[in-house]
């Protein structure tokens, strides 16, 4: 462990101990003693912790992925032909993605008929692995250099003997996907309009299309532009339920089956939530743009759908003065089924001196029920010096209330106010410790009033002190193979968890059992790996707690607002039988969802670097032809350079000629040695 005087960040939110406890630390039994933590933020941070607006987390695309199914287009022995709609006037990339890629001969056809690909009279074209993220599948790529808009006639031939028996399937099983890229002035938005995704639950999908102008890349003031009138002509969504099953519904504009207005551009349905798990939704619409080109868009997301585990009831919340430093926040509430833990998050008000309310604090944390003395309730842990920061009074109450999923970040109940009582003997702690703590420290935020100890947490695995201090946490991402060179790294460890597919919840578990064979760490984390990192030290204790000397978490690359590929992979998964499968706290719903349970103080322990391709004015640029499809520039392969923003954190800066994996067209991010020499030498330990 560095022992070196404590940093900047290390005054602003860290929770260090010191050297006193030093030997303390090196005990095995330390990590037995961690526990969960209950957190709070100054009120001029809680806004971040608000629940997003549901309308501003959907997906946006300019491309579409097709699916050529056995009876689809017009099939004969020849083949099977589908039809591809290009509105796009600049070169146009175009992949086809198939289990059995090698087995079909492609034709492809231009609007004026002209074949400009043939592989049964010009040679076979290679088939390469595709790239989507972090995963590869088998296919064939290629640009549509003409120029044309209008239909394409694609035509699958096939070649070996499971291709030919594919076409004699009647099953309507998908082959494979062909995805195009369209003009990227005009997108496809749709978004579910609630995120309280709750089995038997109202939960309507939107689609709608936009003319991006001048805003083309920026998120906010696209998500605030209005629909183009009489633009779509037809709009469905293909759903794929936890169960496999498939069906495939028609959106309207007509005011009916979830549709609000008649004629305003909006296309809706009800979508299902009759199964517990996550569903898989395709959005494809086409239409004609104000300029008389036809177009086809598609977008994938999922959406995860979970019971009503518990609920508000109306009894009154209480207040619990235990100290002048500690107090317990007691929320009556009703158990409906389970007995899984659930996140609890409120605002946290009293009367000033005016007689007016004011906002004291922000608190949340996992909390499991337990028996009140008037039925069940809900315990939060804070810190009374909230109250007393601003000579807080009663009456006071609690605003902004609700329960999150532990696994998936799913509102499950929400409530706008409800009263905050407490007794005539919390009133003279508060009063007492009130004049004593202000004296001693006036209005200031000390570190330990961010976060309280709660339970005792004990590793999946007994610990081993593999080190006598402070390492340097090397970790990887969604479905990752090694990402880093631990020779770019000084006194580094690596935490390994390949190929999984894992919420940001059990990854932060998993990097927390590792971490306790050592008395402190600090992470250095690629993809997804830096949202796990950081949701561990928002939500557990852990060696990251202990960490000094430098920066705490760094991360490269990582989608910290979500990817549009989180849905499209799920999509090809389902045609291959493979791949890692679903993870919704990828996606943009998701990512928002969860962002709002993360403490303002621990966004502001991460450094973190975004980068993208290498842009050459004379050529066509991407990190990955596929992904660049379905992603808006600037971005890496996986992760947009907005997307990889984190509100309240330390941006490190944006570096163009690399992309988030190795085989892509630039290096990998995590091979960059300059920046990987700075992150060592920076890193807490």
């Amino acid at each position: 462990m560095n022992t070196s005087s404590p940093t900047r960040r290390q005054q602003s939110g860290r929770f260090t101990l010191s050297m006193a406890l030093f030997s303390c630390l090196l005990a095995p039994h330390f990590v037995e003693a961690q526990g969960y933590k209950h957190v709070a933020v100054a009120p001029e941070d809680a806004q971040q912790q608000q629940l997003p607006n549901a309308q501003a987390t959907g997906v946006f695309s300019h491309a579409s992925m097709v699916a050529i199914r056995a009876e689809a287009g017009s099939q004969s022995t020849d083949g099977i032909t589908q039809s591809l709609v290009v509105d796009n006037l600049e070169a146009s990339p175009v992949a086809f993605i198939g289990p059995n890629a090698e087995q079909w001969d492609l034709q492809v056809i231009d609007p004026d008929g002209v074949a400009v690909i043939d592989e049964r009279r010009n040679g076979q074209m290679r088939v390469a692995p595709v790239r989507v993220g972090s995963e590869s599948f088998p296919g064939k790529q290629w640009q549509l250099d003409a120029k044309k808009t209008g239909r394409w006639q694609i035509t699958l031939r096939p070649s070996g003997q499971q291709a030919l028996q594919a076409t004699e399937r009647k099953s309507a099983e998908v082959l494979g996907y062909l995805m195009a890229k369209g003009d990227p002035n005009y997108k496809l938005y749709s978004y579910r309009d609630t995120q309280m995704t709750l089995q038997g639950e109202r939960v309507n999908l939107v689609a709608y299309l936009v003319e991006s102008g001048q805003d083309r890349g920026k998120r906010a003031a696209m998500t605030r532009k209005p629909a183009l009138p009489a633009s779509i002509t037809r709009a469905t969504v293909t759903l794929t339920a936890p169960d496999n099953s498939e069906q495939t519904l028609i959106l309207n504009d007509a005011g009916i089956n979830g549709d609000a207005v008649a004629g305003d551009g909006h296309y809706s349905v009800a979508l299902p939530t009759h199964q517990l798990g996550v569903y898989t939704q395709s959005v494809r619409v086409e239409g004609v743009r104000p300029d008389g080109l036809a177009f086809t868009r598609t977008a994938a997301d999922l959406y995860p759908v979970v019971a009503r585990s518990h609920d508000f009831d109306k009894r009154d919340a209480r207040l619990h003065i235990d100290s002048d430093t500690d107090a317990r926040i007691t929320v009556p509430v009703q158990r409906i089924s389970g007995t899984e833990a659930v996140f609890v998050a409120a605002e946290v008000w009293g009367t000033n001196r005016r007689g007016e309310p004011e906002l004291a604090t922000w608190v949340g944390g996992l909390a499991s029920v337990e028996a009140g003395t008037s039925g069940e309730q809900l315990t939060l842990h804070t810190d009374s010096r909230w109250l007393m920061r601003k000579q807080l009074q009663a009456p006071f109450s609690l605003r902004n209330l609700r329960l999150q999923h532990k696994e998936f970040h799913t509102p499950m109940a929400v409530s706008a106010e409800k009263a905050l009582l407490v007794d005539s003997k919390g009133e003279r702690s508060l009063n007492r410790a009130r004049s004593g703590v202000l004296a001693a420290s006036g209005q200031q935020v000390s570190q330990d009033m961010r976060a309280k100890r709660v339970g005792h947490g004990r590793p999946s695995s007994e610990p081993t002190m593999a080190a006598a201090g402070g390492v340097l946490m090397l970790v990887h991402g969604y479905c990752s193979s090694s990402a880093w060179s631990t020779s770019h790294f000084s006194n580094a460890v690596e935490f390994k968890d390949y190929n999984a597919n894992r919420s940001h919840e059990a990854f932060a578990q998993r990097i927390r059992d590792f971490g306790a064979s050592y008395p402190s760490f600090g992470v250095v984390a690629h993809s997804q790996g830096g949202a796990a990192a950081l949701h561990l030290y928002a939500r557990y204790y852990s060696g990251l707690d202990y960490a000094s000397g430098g920066r705490l978490i760094q991360s490269v690359g990582t989608p910290y607002q979500g990817t549009a590929l989180a849905g499209n992979l799920a999509v090809l998964g389902q045609i291959f039988g493979a791949g890692c499968g679903k993870n919704t706290d990828l996606t943009y719903s998701g990512a928002a969802n969860w962002l709002a349970t993360i403490p303002s103080w621990a966004r502001s322990q991460v450094d973190y670097y975004t980068t993208s391709f290498k842009d050459r004015w004379w050529a066509y640029d991407y990190c990955h032809l596929a992904t660049d499809l379905l992603l808006d520039d600037p971005e890496d392969g996986t992760t947009e350079k907005w997307a990889g923003q984190l509100s309240g954190a330390v941006n490190k800066g944006h570096k163009t000629g690399w992309c988030h994996t190795s085989g892509m067209r630039d290096p990998a991010q995590t091979r960059d040695t300059s920046r990987n020499s700075s992150m060592s030498n920076n890193a807490a330990r």
